[in-house]
């Protein structure tokens, strides 16, 4: 039985990280609106930490190439990546405004050959809006319908994508809105997807979990999910103490929507612990990856990482998207108000993926630190305003630090104060 592709155990390799550094070298892309800002945060953390890094800030150039008409990076960043092997990236919170932009995050993976995805969902004990939540998603990156093959098969679709409704209306007399046609292709390939199998697999074995759920549409797309779910079963086989299971996506996010509190001790199922490791191809983690973000908390605080074979991207899933919204005291998602300027800024996905980076790098404990102290911070109450509190990022990041120097004052653990064991 085939248990593992030569792709996969080389990149688990490198998920897994290695020896402890004397120093760290990060490529790091700041980016533009917010991402300076969060990344201030993370070098404000690190520096309190102790932790030997070496930035190299690059920014981020997507271009297309004139000869494959397919999008990449500059040159620069394949340079420095290539140098240092780990980039840190704080998204973009000027992108997507224009809805037909073209994602710098798929160009970079791409580019990079960061094919194969994970992204920690976790909510925290002082903001759980819909209960404990923990879960992973591990997912391709870059084909399926990430592939960016499309066709346009017949004319007239350029009056589609440039023409607002109205202009639609007025300019539909000579047909040419009927019979625009285009075609977008799915590939999946069993190389692929039996890598990001294995990785799935491995990630689970590693890292204590016990489920892995792979999710699909085979009952609409029987060849290109139906491959995916063929080497998904074919890796399952291998790996005997983890619980492998199917269900379709629409099914999964009708229950966790429907039951969001998924483990919350007091809620009785049949089956307790429903999801823990969810597998998926490019467009569904999407899908997922907002579904659970929302549930755990907020799209700003999950961290995510992209691995290939030489490289290993941390960044979050989103943070633009939280700019525009905050929590009310009833825990309510509402709308910034029209006179309220100034902008919500949540470090707390960025210094999550900083804190997985340096787990991964082979310095675990100054991680694990670093996380130990935000997750305190946020069981304190010191949170931003999109978590329901009324911190800036900077006092956010200040109260992360107090946190951090009362762990390592002892060793890792806070100094007791009377009976709680808390820091003073």
């Amino acid at each position: 039985m085939f248990c593992a592709t030569a792709v996969a155990r080389k990149l688990f390799k490198s998920v897994v990280g290695g020896n402890q550094p004397q120093s760290l070298h990060v490529t790091l892309i700041e980016g533009q609106g917010m991402g300076p800002v969060v990344c201030t945060a993370v070098k404000k953390i690190f520096e309190a930490a102790l932790v030997p890094v070496q930035w190299d800030s690059q920014t981020l150039k997507v271009y297309r190439e004139p000869k494959t008409n397919r999008m990449t990076i500059n040159p620069e960043v394949l340079s420095s990546v290539a140098k240092t092997g780990l980039v840190l990236r704080a998204q973009d919170s000027t992108m997507g405004q224009n809805e037909m932009q073209s994602s710098d995050s798929l160009a970079l993976n791409k580019a990079l050959n960061a094919f194969i995805g994970v992204r920690k969902f976790e909510s925290v004990e002082g903001h759980q809006p819909y209960g404990p939540v923990k879960l992973v998603n591990i997912r391709d990156n870059v084909s399926g319908e990430y592939s960016e093959i499309e066709h346009l098969v017949a004319p007239g679709i350029y009056n589609i994508i440039f023409y607002s409704v109205t202009d639609r209306r007025s300019k539909s007399s000579d047909g040419s809105l009927r019979t625009g046609i285009v075609q977008s292709i799915k590939m999946v390939s069993m190389k692929s997807s039996l890598a990001v199998a294995e990785m799935a697999f491995k990630y689970a074995t590693e890292n204590g979990h016990s489920q892995i759920t792979a999710l699909h549409k085979a009952n609409v797309m029987r060849l290109s999910d139906g491959l995916f779910l063929k080497a998904c079963r074919d890796v399952s086989v291998c790996y005997p103490n983890v619980v492998y299971k199917e269900e379709k996506l629409d099914s999964f996010c009708l229950h966790v929507t429907s039951e969001p509190k998924l483990y919350d001790e007091l809620l009785t199922t049949s089956e307790p612990n429903r999801y823990d490791v969810l597998l998926t191809t490019s467009l569904y983690g999407a899908f997922v990856g907002a579904v659970c973000g929302v549930m755990s908390g907020g799209m700003a605080t999950v961290p995510a990482a992209a691995y290939g074979p030489k490289v290993a991207v941390f960044s979050t899933v989103s943070d633009y998207g939280y700019s525009n919204y905050c929590r009310s005291k009833d825990n309510c998602v509402v709308s910034r108000t029209q006179d309220d300027l100034e902008p919500i800024v949540n470090p707390t996905g960025i210094i999550r993926a900083a804190a997985w980076m340096l787990d991964h790098a082979g310095m675990a404990v100054a991680g694990r630190r670093i996380t130990a102290a935000v997750d305190k911070t946020i069981k304190d109450g010191v949170r931003t305003r999109d978590m329901g509190g009324q911190a800036s990022c900077a006092e956010f990041t200040d109260a992360i630090i107090a946190n951090l120097d009362c762990l390592m004052s002892e060793g890792g653990e806070c100094v007791e104060s009377g009976e709680g064991g808390e820091c003073d």
